[in-house]
């Protein structure tokens, strides 16, 4: 009886519920009571997925990765297309240093739920997987620096100018069997490679990439998987002596600066370049003033390391040696390769006529076709059309085609007072090729007014129409336009005037000058332009290389701030080039506080003249990015010894760091950053820093003079001089 009692008292009491339990201890954070509870459920609940993620963390919290990773398996296996239990399992993996079932994991995550963070860490890990050491190509090779171009095409679904020269010169290079043609795609796409390495994509990835967005049909998310894809699968390359590497399109930025360039240089490889124009040091007044900074100070550093230019117009070659001579600076090799007359790589026969100018279509007007912009000259255009327009002519309408640019409030002024010249003027932007095929197939001349150009690319495009033109005749314009053009002064309103009266009421000279155009127009086409331009490196290919021998002087600061926007000493910084006397992979681009150094771990060198072994104090100042304060920084120098710990919140006002080293083998300061410690990420910003450099100075312990001179200039605000 007593037992039957017993028996059905056990089997009325409430069985435990070690799922809730198991609930219960992770909110108390009682791991290893949370781990016994899942796992007890888990003998009769083998099918209960989402706690077997749960035992999974309370494994982790305890440091058990093994067994925290076992259970993430599981989860896995139970439903392979959840992305939470994928992505716990390959942050384990990757911990555990499995990195092939780590990149497994990730790729299923970013299958089922493509994001940033997936995308991001498979392209580490494919880093990871290629970390050997760099393959070192050397005679004859010939590298394409097109990060930029890759940079562009990720932000903008169609390419500019300068990003369709690119492509073109790419597509012939890759093309021409007598060219050992390489692109490089930057040195930091995840993983920042040493001074000299880069990330060299496959040429038959670029080809498609090229192909795809010079097409008719661009899908900008295809077009950016495109380019991710060919990234992730670059290699390490290291261009040796005997290569050459052609900067192609931005020199002054966009991960195409000099600096990345200098560890080449020293190495003996030849470096060129294809400069399009000089016009933020001619003609400042027209530019952004930040780009005027930038600009100013990179064509400094490109004469400074080039052993060839090749110029885009002889207008600018002439310009550039002007512009060397003024400055004291040595002569460079120069050659011209003129651009083609249209932009495309081959002259579409689409002919759309665009929607937003369909108040246009069948009037007769007169078209530009240019960005917007103070430089451009439009207001010239606006201004006779309204002298015409007093005197009673019957103009056409005018139509703008182009997206707006720089300082163009005078002109947007004139437009609103006097309502888009009463409704004859029309703008338009970001028309397909075949919607610009229609807009000049159909208009009675075209107009160019700029007052200062590197080539003139609507001037040629007008002429490949059959379409008279009225350009200046200032620059490189009359170089696109020959004699097939009518030119004006784009400073004599008044003479232009006559010009444009003639060519709007003269219909017989009009027809004339489109025969004219008609019978002796011969355009340069693409592939012209990239067998000359190839053939013209190959030229090059055999020339001495100019050594670069900067170094920074005993007792000189080196400050590393640019403030956006201010003026540059460019006569000075021709001879001194500050930026590129530094010589590192880690660093980002200069702002007024001095330069963000990449990641935790970062390494420079500077040059200075040093013999090795030479004894030296090196001062020095860094930044600290707001929350890294308490992090540590120590110090290495090129023996790898260890300097003082110190944390950054001891050093971020700007304090004057001293240290002891000696001068490398070849003179050089050699240092690595190591911080350690949790600093955050900002929102908007993809860069990775904690910590920068703003400036730095040497001396020899003896040298009581430079040591002060250095301390003075470091940490006084100085209104002596």
């Amino acid at each position: 009886m007593e037992h039957g009692m017993l028996s059905k008292f056990m089997n009325d009491r409430p069985k435990i519920n070690y799922r809730r339990k198991g609930n219960q201890c992770r909110d108390a954070r009682d791991w290893p009571g949370a781990v016994s509870a899942y796992t007890r459920h888990l003998e009769e609940n083998s099918g209960d997925q989402a706690i077997w993620v749960q035992l999974g963390h309370a494994w982790k919290e305890q440091g058990m990765l093994e067994e925290a990773a076992q259970a993430y398996q599981m989860a896995v296996d139970l439903d392979v297309d959840d992305p939470d239990a994928n992505i716990h399992l390959a942050d384990l993996l990757r911990r555990l240093g499995r990195l092939e079932e780590a990149l497994a994991a990730y790729q299923r995550v970013n299958k089922v739920a493509p994001n940033a963070e997936a995308i991001h860490n498979i392209r580490l890990l494919r880093k990871d997987s290629k970390a050997g050491a760099a393959e070192a190509m050397g005679d004859g090779t010939v590298f394409f620096a097109i990060q930029d171009l890759f940079g562009y095409l990720k932000a903008h679904v169609t390419m500019s100018g300068i990003q369709r020269v690119q492509a073109g010169i790419a597509l012939h290079a890759i093309r021409d069997e007598g060219v050992n043609a390489r692109f490089i795609v930057g040195n930091a796409l995840e993983h920042v490679l040493p001074a000299g390495e880069f990330w060299m994509a496959d040429n038959a990835e670029v080809l498609r990439i090229i192909d795809y967005a010079s097409g008719k049909q661009v899908d900008h998310d295809v077009l950016r998987a495109m380019i991710v894809s060919c990234e992730n699968d670059a290699v390490r390359v290291r261009p040796s002596r005997g290569s050459t590497i052609i900067l192609l399109g931005a020199f002054w930025g966009l991960g195409n600066s000099i600096r990345e360039f200098i560890r080449s240089k020293r190495d003996d490889v030849r470096i060129g370049a294809y400069v399009y124009d000089i016009i933020p040091v001619t003609h400042p007044e027209f530019c952004d003033e930040a780009l005027v900074t930038d600009f100013s100070m990179a064509i400094c550093e490109l004469c400074a390391v080039a052993d060839f230019i090749l110029t885009i117009s002889d207008a600018s070659r002439f310009a550039l040696a002007e512009f060397i001579t003024k400055n004291g600076g040595r002569p460079i090799p120069m050659q011209t390769v003129p651009l083609a007359h249209h932009l495309t790589q081959s002259a579409d026969d689409a002919v759309e006529w665009p929607d937003q100018l369909r108040q246009v279509k069948g009037k007769r007007y007169v078209v530009y076709v240019s960005t917007i912009e103070a430089r451009k000259n439009h207001l010239y255009v606006v201004n006779v059309w309204r002298r015409l327009m007093a005197e009673g002519v019957d103009v056409p309408d005018l139509v703008f085609v182009g997206r707006h640019g720089w300082k163009i409030s005078g002109l947007m002024d004139v437009l609103k007072a006097t309502n888009n010249l009463n409704g004859r003027l029309h703008i338009a932007h970001n028309l397909s090729d075949g919607e610009l095929n229609a807009v000049y197939a159909n208009c009675e001349f075209s107009v160019f007014t700029s007052f200062v150009e590197g080539w003139g690319l609507p001037v040629g495009e007008s002429l490949l129409h059959g379409r008279p033109c009225i350009a200046s005749d200032t620059s490189s314009i009359p170089e696109v336009g020959g004699d097939l053009v009518d030119y004006i002064d784009p400073f004599n309103l008044t003479q232009g005037v006559e010009i444009f009266r003639r060519m709007i009421t003269d219909k017989s000279y009009r027809n004339a000058r489109a025969r004219m155009i008609r019978d002796q127009f011969v355009p340069t086409t693409w592939q012209d332009v990239g067998s000359n331009f190839l053939g013209k490196v190959k030229f090059y290919q055999n020339a001495d290389i100019i050594p670069f021998r900067a170094s920074l002087e005993e007792g000189k600061v080196l400050s590393l701030r640019t403030k956006a926007g201010s003026t540059i000493d460019i006569k000075s910084y021709f001879h001194i080039p500050r930026r590129i006397l530094i010589e590192s992979a880690h660093l980002y681009g200069s702002e007024d506080h001095g330069v963000w150094m990449k990641g935790s771990k970062s390494s420079f060198s500077i040059l200075t003249g040093m013999a090795a072994g030479t004894s030296l104090l090196v001062y020095l100042q860094v930044s600290v990015a707001p929350g890294g304060e308490d992090c540590v920084l120590t110090i290495f120098n090129a023996d790898n010894d260890a300097m003082r710990a110190i944390r950054l919140r001891e050093v971020g006002m700007g304090q004057v760091i001293r240290l002891m080293t000696q001068a490398g083998g070849d003179g050089t300061i050699q240092l690595r950053f190591d911080v350690t410690g949790s600093y955050p990420r900002y929102d908007g910003d993809n860069r990775d820093f904690v910590i920068g450099l703003r400036s730095i100075g040497y001396a020899t312990p003896d040298n009581l003079v430079a040591r002060q001179e250095l301390y003075e200039a470091m940490s006084l605000v100085d209104l002596t001089s």
